[in-house]
């Protein structure tokens, strides 16, 4: 399973989940099922692997309520602060790297379920995989694979709905530089395409060599390590730019935003941490 899969599997309640305030509580109680979901689309699982991964999910749930969402509210209440001043880059990629730390843990603790069910997956399991791959690699050139220099009405849009989420509705001159930013910006889309390629390859060659005998948690475990730091030294390279791009990107827009905005930043962050609070106590 490539790294992209996992995160998005894993991580939904600090990306998906912030969509609105009244929505988190009844979203994450649900996390197993769309987890659930989201894997089934994938892998097309049958009755006996649903019963091997339906309870690992909601095990890990637990383990998710308890050891992460508190870890979630206390970086939210020290985020509140930073939002009513200006940030530096470096400020940005300080707590990028403390989300990027929760998924992999999030995502290293389902491993072992992923070992599990990599032998059991038949050669029409793995041409399923590798069909809503390619699909997903189309829906992704056609949403952000434009030229350099160019920004894509997709990008765009997401990228504003995301800033708005926080700070409200953007003026025109923000949302100006923000497309003239994001024009300019490290990303490179044919480029994350061939590596998402790779990692999906690597990931169906790794179940492959699994069910011919391989060890599974040590396969699995491999594959993991590959895709938190990619074999390929120029992607290497430009993963790392592109994610001091990204603080950079957002320390820039947030030093744009009014007074107003950021005290709709905060309100929000607090929002985030009472419901993150109140669903770690089983709420």
């Amino acid at each position: 399973m490539s790294r992209r899969t996992l995160q998005a599997l894993l991580v939904v309640c600090l990306v998906t989940l912030l969509s609105g305030c009244s929505f988190v509580s009844l979203a994450y109680n649900r996390l197993p099922t769309w987890m659930y979901w989201r894997l089934d689309s994938l892998l097309d699982l049958s009755d006996t692997q649903a019963a091997l991964v339906r309870p690992a999910l909601r095990e890990w749930h637990e383990w998710h309520r308890s050891e992460h969402l508190p870890r979630y509210a206390s970086a939210l209440r020290q985020w509140q602060q930073m939002a009513l001043d200006d940030v530096s880059a470096e400020q940005a990629c300080q707590a990028f790297a403390q989300i990027r730390g929760w998924a992999e843990e999030a995502a290293e603790r389902f491993l072992p379920v992923m070992a599990d069910l990599a032998p059991t997956l038949s050669d029409a399991q793995l041409d399923h995989w590798s069909r809503q791959q390619r699909r997903q690699d189309a829906e992704f050139i056609e949403s952000f694979g434009h030229a350099p220099g160019e920004v894509s009405p997709q990008r765009l849009r997401r990228t504003i709905q995301g800033a708005e989420m926080f700070y409200g509705r953007l003026d025109a001159a923000q949302r100006a530089w923000l497309r003239e930013r994001l024009a300019r910006s490290a990303f490179d889309a044919q480029r994350t395409l061939q590596e998402r390629q790779h990692r999906h390859a690597d990931a169906v060659a790794a179940v492959q060599r699994i069910r011919s005998g391989a060890d599974a948690q040590r396969t699995v475990q491999a594959v993991w390590e590959r895709t938190l730091q990619s074999p390929r030294e120029d992607y290497r390279r430009y993963s790392e730019r592109l994610v001091q791009d990204g603080c950079a990107q957002f320390a820039e827009l947030h030093n744009l935003t009014t007074v107003e905005q950021r005290q709709r930043a905060v309100q929000r962050l607090q929002a985030f941490e009472r419901d993150f609070l109140a669903l770690a106590n089983g709420r």
